[in-house]
């Protein structure tokens, strides 16, 4: 089930997400960005975007135990100012290929139509070939390509995703 991010949460969203970085993005990104000193960066800048509620932040929970983070919000992206974001979606490595990243982005789309949205946004990294599979898979298209320079060193992939506006479409009850 899906539930709002709580300060108990933090720690183990946290662990998920630097668990996937070394896993998805050895060899991608900056190496430096993978290191103990990287990892302990990240903790620090995503706890501190956790407090300050910068974003809505979601974590999947089953028998008590996060499996998943999903954090969503307005794009920063200028050429797409009135654009909805999926910042981040990171599952348990040993959670994926369950049905848990869908759910999330499902729950993103009907988020994003509720609240009046008409496209969505996702970046990935261009060589995380499996999280640009999924996303193709589920109606995102590739609308453009560039190298993000410090800190990650990597070519960045936007995909978008036009939905059609259907406010007060209630949620699916999985959701609290």
């Amino acid at each position: 089930m899906l539930y709002s991010l709580t300060d108990d949460d933090f720690a183990a969203a946290i662990d998920i997400i630097n668990k996937n970085w070394q896993l998805q993005y050895t060899g991608i990104v900056n190496p430096d960005l993978l290191s103990k000193s990287g990892l302990s960066e990240r903790a620090n800048n995503l706890k501190s975007d956790f407090i300050n509620h910068r974003l809505k932040e979601y974590v999947w929970k089953e028998s008590g135990q996060v499996l998943a983070i999903l954090s969503i919000g307005d794009t920063s992206d200028i050429d797409r100012p009135r654009a909805f974001e999926i910042w981040r979606i990171y599952v348990e490595p040993m959670a994926q290929r369950k049905g848990i990243g869908r759910r999330l982005i499902n729950f993103a789309e009907t988020f994003a139509q509720n609240n009046g949205y008409q496209e969505i946004v996702i970046w990935a990294f261009r060589e995380n070939k499996a999280a640009l599979h999924f996303y193709q898979a589920l109606g995102y298209y590739i609308d453009k390509e560039e190298y993000l320079d410090e800190p990650y060193q990597a070519y960045g992939v936007r995909l978008l995703k036009k939905i059609k506006n259907q406010a007060n479409k209630p949620i699916d009850d999985c959701y609290v």
